[in-house]
């Protein structure tokens, strides 16, 4: 009896795992694939550069929010409509691991052709101070 109590619950537990991962309905309003990339890409680039500028969380968090909600104005996306995209996007495993591939390889394409087009040496950059401890970087083409 143990047993087949055991399996039953069991069965259910996959089902319901199961079912809950992959049903998720395709929703009316989705973000389209290549936008969702765009957005997700930015999304990356905002939060690494709010993650090196603030130091405390709770600073981060807020900036976090605000930033991220005028970058999903930008695209025309609201916040409801992002998630039901990224529920139905992160619902599907390897979709969504290639959208994160995708904008991976974006970033490191990016980040390589600006290492080849800008070359610092001594003879190319000034650094200003602009304030207490701050310093502006300028580099001549």
């Amino acid at each position: 009896m143990k047993k087949i109590i055991t399996s039953c619950f069991l069965l259910f537990l996959l089902v319901a795992c199961t079912d809950g991962m992959s049903g998720i309905s395709k929703p009316d309003d989705i973000i389209p694939r290549d936008t969702m990339v765009m957005i997700l890409k930015d999304m990356s680039l905002l939060e690494s550069h709010i993650q090196a500028k603030y130091i405390h969380v709770s600073r981060f968090q807020e900036t976090m929010k605000r930033s991220g909600k005028k970058l999903l104005d930008g695209y025309g996306v609201s916040h409801d409509r992002f998630n039901r995209s990224m529920d139905y996007y992160g619902s599907r495993q390897e979709e969504m691991q290639s959208i994160y591939t995708e904008i991976l390889d974006s970033l490191n394409s990016e980040a390589i052709t600006v290492g080849k087009n800008v070359n610092i040496d001594s003879s190319n950059f000034e650094i200003h101070r602009t304030g207490i401890g701050a310093k502006k970087i300028i580099i001549h083409q």
